[in-house]
C-alpha cells in the first residue's frame, strides 16, 4: 500500500453547469497544493532495504520511527505507530511477511483501539 500526501485543489468561479458547447471559464489559474504529513504522525517504513526505506522516507517528507525490512522483520518491536507505509520493491510474500510483524505496533496506539 502506497499513500501519497499530495493534493491538486481546483477553484472555479462561475456557472457549475456551462450550457452545451461552452466551457467553463476559471478567473484563477489552477494551482497544486503540497500538503505535508502531520509531524506528530508516526510513521513504519516497509521497504526491500534499509537504504531504499530511507530515501522512500525522504521523498515523502517524512522521519518514520522505523523502518523494516526483509534483513530485520523485527525493526518495529515496542514500537507504537500510527500508520505503516510501503515503499516499492517488496514483493507479496515480504509484504505479508513484514506487516505480520508491524502491525503489533498499530494496534497497540490509542487511535487503533
Amino acid at each position: 500500500m502506497n499513500s501519497s500526501h499530495r493534493a491538486d485543489v481546483i477553484i472555479a468561479d462561475g456557472d457549475p453547469t456551462p450550457e452545451q458547447g461552452q466551457l467553463a471559464e476559471m478567473s484563477e489559474p489552477v494551482e497544486a497544493a503540497d500538503v505535508a504529513p502531520d509531524p506528530a504522525r508516526r510513521f513504519i517504513v516497509l521497504a526491500p532495504t534499509k537504504q531504499a526505506g530511507a530515501e522512500y522516507a525522504e521523498n515523502m517528507g517524512i522521519h518514520p520511527v522505523a523502518i523494516v525490512t526483509p534483513r530485520s522483520p523485527h525493526g518495529a518491536r515496542g514500537i507504537t505507530a500510527d500508520e505503516i507505509i510501503e515503499a516499492d520493491g517488496l514483493t507479496a510474500t515480504e509484504h505479508t511477511d513484514l506487516m505480520t510483524e508491524v502491525m503489533p505496533a498499530l494496534y497497540t496506539t490509542r487511535e487503533a483501539v
